[in-house]
């Protein structure tokens, strides 16, 4: 049988078409193998990237946390430095003329309460504070200081500070009981309404002997000095003592000896703040 010529190409052909297709699978290998390279490549730098991230947000929460400690420490040592004066020291510093100045002084009482007569009523009367933190009245008396409660109440302040019984001399002179149980129910009433606010109770003012004279009713003060820290200590509350002030100057005095000039202020207030740890 006579072959065609193709037929004696066949082989020939046939080689080049393997070479081809062997070329063609290893070209194929060779871009799935960069391909796979390349995805090898982009989920390791995701992953490096990941990591990077982690590690850079884990530093930021450390940091974060280093700072909130120091913050608080801070914050902790500044209460410690607030209370770590005794009384005596901060009456020192108050005789020594370390006085808050006027800016600072409405700064620290912002969120206070001060009730009381007219001794508390000269405070906004002489400018360095307002009515909306002096809660007084001329010739106010504890047990007709209802609405002044009220109005405190209503203020809720972080600290409230009382000055009352000056007047209270006049109208209870020896008969102390009934003037400490007024005072203790104001108190208390405070305290059912604003839980946990602290309260500071100052006492009375020394008086002169000129105006014991005038007077004599007002010779009990230290008698009701003596029963409000009785009262302070069964109610959990802080007396202040501002004698210091005017034993010290006592040309602080007006002339009737139971007021005070405007000088006496700057000092009782800087004591009341400094006592409180609000300064």
């Amino acid at each position: 049988m006579k072959r065609s010529p193709l037929s004696s190409l066949g082989p020939l052909l046939l080689i080049p078409a393997i070479a081809i297709t062997a070329a063609g699978i290893l070209l194929f290998s060779l871009r799935k193998s960069s391909a796979d390279d390349i995805l090898v490549q982009e989920t390791v730098a995701r992953l490096k990237a990941m990591e990077e991230a982690d590690v850079n947000a884990a530093g930021y929460a450390a940091l974060s946390a280093s700072g909130e400690e120091e913050e608080t420490e801070a914050a902790d040592t500044s209460s410690e430095n607030r209370s770590s004066r005794s009384a005596e020291e901060i009456q020192q510093a108050i005789l020594n003329g370390e006085l808050l100045d006027n800016v600072t002084i409405r700064q620290v009482f912002q969120d206070t309460a001060i009730l009381g007569d007219s001794i508390t009523e000269s405070i906004w009367e002489y400018g360095y504070l307002d009515q909306d933190v002096v809660i007084s009245q001329r010739g106010l008396s504890v047990v007709n200081a209802d609405d002044q409660i009220a109005t405190a109440i209503s203020m809720n302040p972080s600290v409230i500070f009382m000055s009352f019984g000056s007047n209270d001399l006049e109208s209870y002179i020896s008969n102390i009981g009934p003037f400490i149980e007024a005072y203790r129910t104001q108190v208390n009433k405070l305290q059912e309404a604003l839980p946990g606010v602290p309260i500071y109770i100052n006492l009375i003012l020394p008086l002169t002997d000129w105006a014991i004279e005038a007077t004599p009713a007002l010779s009990y003060y230290s008698d009701y000095n003596e029963a409000l820290k009785t009262m302070c200590q069964e109610e959990g509350l802080t007396w202040l003592d501002e004698t210091f002030i005017v034993e010290n100057d006592p040309s602080l005095y007006e002339p009737d000896g139971q007021h005070v000039i405007q000088n006496y202020y700057p000092q009782w207030l800087t004591y009341m703040a400094e006592m409180a740890g609000i300064a």
